[in-house]
């Protein structure tokens, strides 16, 4: 009877043992199950900011500082892709040409900023046009287009181009893409514009220098 009870005491001391066991096991699971649900439901850093593009310089700069003909500063290019200045004047048959395929371009490259650069020596060569007549021409002609008055600094910046149209491309870092100085190179084709925005615009990379630029 004496080991009887002595065995069923042990069993009981083993079954207390087991449960106490069991009962740590358990303990250690469900901290383990709650702090798991605590690490996947902690919220999570949101991402850095993507770094904003170098600010240009150079002419690319000042025209970004000089206001347009109606007082509004040009400002910087924002989320922009490219820049495409373009040196004409009211009177150049030249010029519309090539602001008529800018015009169609620019409506499949939204992330293009489209700029004219208008200087007086340009405008009033041997009285051919004044301020008035670029506003009835751009009214006419390309009322999308916001126009630059350059003064001496920024014409000098631009190397003094002396003919019309001379057309800047530029990308987002503001570095000169390409260049189209009639004194160096025909006026680009539809087709040369289209190659150049379209990769400008497409390419997500850190921009290159165009091979096109001379």
């Amino acid at each position: 009877m004496i080991k009887l009870c002595a065995r069923l005491h042990m069993r009981a001391r083993e079954s207390d043992t087991a449960r106490a066991r069991w009962g740590r096991y358990r303990d250690r699971v469900v901290r383990l199950v709650v702090l798991t649900f605590l690490i996947a439901c902690a919220p999570r850093p949101a991402p850095a900011p993507a770094p904003p593009p170098p600010r240009p310089s150079g002419p690319l700069a000042l025209v970004e500082a000089t206001a347009d003909l109606d007082g509004a500063r040009i400002g910087p290019l924002g989320t922009g892709r490219a820049t495409v200045l373009v040196v004409f004047a009211s009177w150049c048959p030249h010029c519309q040409v090539e602001l008529d395929v800018l015009g169609e371009l620019r409506a499949r490259h939204t992330g293009v900023r489209i700029l004219g650069v208008n200087y007086v020596g340009h405008e009033e060569y041997k009285g051919r046009g004044n301020a008035l007549a670029v506003r009835a021409y751009l009214a006419e002609h390309a009322p999308w287009l916001r126009v630059v008055p350059a003064d001496d600094e920024l014409f000098a910046a631009l190397g003094r181009p002396p003919k019309i149209p001379t057309i800047y491309i530029y990308d987002r870092t503001g570095a000169l893409a390409a260049k189209f100085d009639r004194r160096e190179r025909p006026q680009p084709t539809a087709a040369e514009l289209e190659e150049i925005l379209a990769r400008l615009t497409e390419d997500r990379s850190s921009p290159r220098r165009s091979s096109l630029a001379p």
